[in-house]
């Protein structure tokens, strides 16, 4: 999705590239700011991630390059984030200067004349997917009640890409099945936990 079409350069100010969903109801939104506003105007990249860190229901903001931004929230819309991002950036912008660094004037990338409101986003917001288990997903999936039915579900969804990877390594031009041999160690591990955790449980009743 474009955010603040033709305001910079003729082009949008950034991009709301990706929507996942994390665990406990979490969004992660990824923002992707232009080479002109992330450059010239790495302050205002700098401002917008001090100023979401601020915005209720936001847990956690990631300035992850000078481009990408990562905004991990709950009960915050996408389109509320973008609403939120292009006041900012409409509000700062024209008054603004550009990082001597650059030899750029305001009055070549600014669009002119200055809209009265900011522009509206072009395009859908992205589908929301399911992101990447992160080390804070593992911790949480691992801290859920040991029942029967988890312990399953890991070791089996451990067994499987377990076993595939190490069959795409052992084929010739097959691949090195590394990512896949990972996440099924990772699910097998959390798997044989919660079986130990049972294990203990048992034995703690039955004294």
């Amino acid at each position: 999705m474009e955010r603040l079409p033709g305001l910079l350069a003729h082009e949008p100010v950034y991009w709301i590239e990706r929507v996942a969903a994390l665990s406990g109801g979490r969004l992660r939104t990824e923002l992707g700011f232009s080479d002109v506003a992330a450059h010239p105007y790495e302050a205002l990249v700098e401002g917008t991630v001090a100023m979401l860190r601020g915005v209720p229901g936001v847990e956690r903001v990631i300035h992850e390059d000078r481009e990408v931004v990562l905004v991990d929230s709950r009960g915050v819309a996408v389109e509320q984030l973008g609403d939120v991002v292009d006041r900012y950036w409409f509000e700062h912008l024209p008054s603004t200067p550009i990082d001597p660094g650059y030899e750029t004037d305001p009055s070549d990338v600014l669009a002119s004349p200055w809209p009265s409101v900011p522009p509206p986003p072009r395009g859908p917001v992205p589908a929301t997917e399911p992101a990447e288990p992160t080390l804070r997903d593992l911790r949480e999936a691992m801290a859920l009640p040991p029942s029967r039915r988890r312990m399953w579900t890991y070791l089996v969804c451990g067994a499987v890409p377990l076993v595939g990877g190490a069959v795409l390594a052992a084929t010739p031009g097959g691949g090195n099945g590394v990512i896949p041999i990972v996440l099924g160690a990772v699910n097998i591990a959390v798997g044989v936990r919660i079986a130990v955790c049972r294990a203990s449980l048992a034995g703690a009743r039955e004294h």
